[in-house]
């Protein structure tokens, strides 16, 4: 079953050398979305609803079924790269990093199973590593059905988008939240540093406003001048905003990557939708 499906009438799924394909893999489904590199326009975005587990998303014949299945998924792709979009990971900074001491990172804030295998990369914009796990039988299926895919967390293109996007307000630190289908990503920026990020798991609204306030608090963020820039999974007509706008005076969207062109198509979506898989490319380069 496919939850939605916009592609452009510029697709031509015989050109793919040319392309890009950006995979999301979350509680939320299994999306993926297609870039014309050299004219840097988005041509498709698609997206599997997640029916077969609610629960978890590492259901491996279902993912199977859609990689087997889906032509686009079947073709050879200039570059290719692919989000786990969970809340386990963590953030270390440059001076602090050494490989050999993964385990121990993960470890600190996170228990991991034996067979989960530990995946690292560099955030530059934020000078510090993003340390996470990711189940080996997952690994293991998308390594074979697409040989030089290059894996990220989440929490990448997120950061790396805001970190471009700097902050023109200096002296004010900007909130960005990211909302998934059961946890949160929020980040503070601050003229051109990061700093703050996280990643909470939440069930209902109280979940959510507790960790936020919280984090205005650890900070010291006056709810009523601070921006915070929304995305993902949040509407204005959503429990979640009605009930962030009593305290938050200045809300706004996340917008798409200007640098970026989107098909027309992507016209039925709101616009701070998908924003990591949209924005995973620039940290392949």
């Amino acid at each position: 079953m496919v939850e939605f499906e916009f592609l452009d009438e510029a697709l031509d799924i015989n050109k793919t050398k040319l392309y890009h394909l950006s995979i999301q893999l979350s509680l939320d489904g299994f999306s993926f979305s297609i870039l014309d590199i050299t004219r840097k326009k988005y041509l498709a975005l698609k997206s599997y609803p997640n029916i077969k587990n609610q629960d978890d998303f590492i259901n491996i014949d279902w993912i199977q079924n859609i990689l087997q299945t889906d032509d686009f998924l079947n073709q050879e792709y200039k570059s290719i790269a692919s989000i786990f979009s969970h809340c386990g990971s963590t953030l270390v900074p440059e001076p602090l990093f050494k490989k050999e001491n993964l385990r121990d990172y993960i470890n600190f804030n996170l228990n991991i199973q034996d067979t989960d295998k530990i995946l690292y990369h560099k955030i530059r914009r934020a000078d510090a590593w993003c340390i996470y796990s990711v189940p080996g039988h997952l690994l293991k299926l998308m390594n074979d059905h697409f040989p030089f895919v290059k894996f990220f967390h989440q929490s990448m293109p997120f950061i790396n988008n805001i970190l471009q996007l700097r902050n023109t307000l200096k002296d004010n630190p900007t909130v960005y939240i990211n909302l998934h289908a059961a946890f949160f990503d929020i980040a503070i920026i601050q003229g051109n540093l990061l700093k703050h990020y996280n990643c909470f798991p939440y069930k209902h609204v109280n979940d959510l406003m507790y960790f936020i306030l919280h984090v205005f608090e650890q900070e010291k963020l006056a709810p009523e001048t601070t921006q915070v820039i929304l995305s993902g999974k949040v509407t204005r007509q959503s429990s979640f905003y009605e009930n962030l706008r009593r305290y938050i005076k200045k809300m706004e969207f996340a917008r798409r990557d200007s640098i970026y062109n989107y098909s027309y198509t992507f016209g039925k979506l709101p616009e701070h939708s998908y924003i990591n898989l949209l924005n995973l490319y620039p940290c392949v380069l």
